[in-house]
């Protein structure tokens, strides 16, 4: 069967209509264009007001699954030394004490106990209006004393006294009696560490006290070890008696009461004798000392200097005290000035 021939059209003879487009046609054009166009309106989402003025971060919880025992701390009396006696430490049996939030002596506004998470966080565990933990409340001050609604006293026996920091209006007495730091010790540690004659309480973490008394008996143990490299050095235990009770002791006092005295000392507070038997100056703080006994280096209301020339054993804008005196000594620029002092000790 033969073929059909399929004529096609050159290229060069597709005729292109190039009739101009008037203006008027042109604006039709861009007018039912724009009809044809949907218009797509962008909508701005509002910004819900808040309903309150806390952050916008969700408060952390500052409860916490703990008991503390806050603790009469007795002070000893002349007159009573019996433990079993109703008025020992200062205190009788029935009595009770009260603590309210401190005020700032230059405001007299109230000290704020809780930091911001704190207090945002119990308003709401408490269902408590916003602010109502205010210390700056004109009326109804939650933490007025004279206000039943609120938490401005804590009342406190001689016997333990128990918060469960897990309960908002515990956490509460807590902080209060955290901010009475002249009266209550925040910790076993800072009582021991730093005592304040004025303490009246402790503040104890049931556990800590366990851990505190393992540690008590290492420390000790450190204590004994220590106790043995000095107990027959006569100067090392005059200095360090002098260093712990703050006062002067005379060389002439017997190595027997010296040795009484010092081991007192680690039984009483094991902690305070050894920060202070390992110090690292304190064989240079006995060099001073035996040098102001014989007239080596001069002492007056505490300034230690060289007798030959008055000059200060301290370094530029500071003071001679003992500490900086024996770290000027043992500091290696002035190891000339130790060999020299330690030579004209042994002269003497």
């Amino acid at each position: 069967m033969p073929k059909k021939r399929v004529e096609e059209t050159p290229a060069s003879d597709i005729i292109l209509d190039d009739t101009p487009v008037h203006d008027n046609t042109l604006q039709e054009m861009k007018r039912q264009a724009a009809m044809t166009t949907p218009k797509v309106e962008t909508k701005q989402e509002e910004t819900p007001k808040p309903t309150h003025n806390y952050s916008n971060t969700e408060p952390v919880s500052c409860l916490r699954n703990e008991r503390v025992i806050v603790r009469f701390v007795p002070r000893p009396s002349t007159m009573i030394q019996n433990p079993k006696h109703i008025l020992y430490g200062g205190m009788s049996e029935n009595a009770i004490r009260c603590y309210v939030v401190p005020r700032l002596s230059s405001t007299n506004t109230f000290v704020n106990v809780l930091t911001k998470n704190e207090k945002e966080f119990l308003e709401k565990a408490m269902g408590l209006e916003y602010n109502a933990l205010s210390i700056y409340k004109k009326e109804n001050n939650f933490w007025d004393d004279s206000n039943p609604q609120g938490i401005g006293r804590v009342t406190l026996h001689k016997q333990d006294n128990y918060l469960d920091l897990s309960v908002p209006t515990d956490y509460i007495k807590y902080k209060i009696l955290l901010a009475n730091k002249d009266y209550i010790a925040p910790s076993l540690q800072a009582l021991e560490d730093k005592p304040k004659a004025t303490y009246q309480f402790v503040i104890i973490n049931e556990n800590a006290e366990a851990k505190m008394n393992l540690g008590r008996v290492d420390t000790t143990k450190r204590c004994w070890m220590e106790y043995g490299k000095i107990e027959d050095d006569n100067y090392t235990l005059i200095t360090l008696l002098e260093l712990i009770e703050g006062r002067p002791v005379s060389s002439r006092v017997k190595l027997d009461y010296l040795q009484g005295k010092v081991t007192d000392y680690i039984q009483k507070n094991p902690r305070r004798f050894l920060s202070t038997v390992t110090d690292e100056l304190l064989p240079t703080k006995v060099l001073i000392r035996k040098c102001v006994e014989v007239g080596i280096i001069g002492k007056k209301n505490d300034a230690y200097y060289l007798r030959e020339d008055g000059s200060p054993l301290c370094e530029m804008n500071e003071e001679s005290t003992l500490n900086n005196a024996a770290k000027y000594i043992s500091s290696v620029k002035h190891q000339e000035l130790k060999y020299s002092l330690e030579a004209k000790l042994k002269e003497a």
